[in-house]
């Protein structure tokens, strides 16, 4: 390296002034990078209150789909109480009348969306599994065949 070349960035002073352009450069490649790494994800599906989910170590994302809730004391679809618990195991069917009512018009309703025939289920995780089963099985006959079970990812 030259002597003159060492003078470069000296002003008349004597004092440093560091070249701006690759400062911004390096600032521009850094601001896009962190862009490109951050994600904005936000909850697409808001647990019910009275519910303690599952742990899982899945890291897929849910998309909007319709949401089922099994709570310890009934059944909700998009917060609407459907049936009680009490009533679904008491019963010998699988068929949930009340339910398969509500999916149907909820099927007919998302007919033309993404979501046709997906379904969300939140499931307390002290909920019997023969509750589970039975609503699964009204929801599938109702259309929904696509079913998606909501658990909280394990640390």
């Amino acid at each position: 390296m030259k002597a003159r070349d060492l003078h470069k960035g000296l002003d008349k002073g004597g004092t440093f002034r560091p070249q701006l352009t690759s400062l911004v450069d390096i600032m521009v490649i850094l601001l896009f990078f962190l862009i490109q790494s951050f994600s904005v994800e936000g909850n697409l599906v808001t647990p019910s209150t009275d519910l303690e989910l599952p742990l899982s170590d899945a890291s897929k994302s849910p998309q909007p789909y319709c949401n089922l809730h099994i709570t310890q004391t009934q059944v909700l679809v998009d917060d609407e109480v459907i049936v009680t618990n009490q009533k679904i195991a008491s019963s010998e069917d699988f068929m949930i009348p009340e339910l398969f009512k509500m999916m149907k018009a909820q099927a007919v309703k998302n007919k033309d969306s993404l979501s046709k025939g997906k379904l969300i289920i939140q499931a307390d995780k002290e909920i019997p599994f023969a509750i589970v089963k039975k609503v699964m099985f009204t929801c599938s006959k109702a259309g929904f065949d696509d079913f998606k079970v909501l658990v909280v990812q394990e640390e």
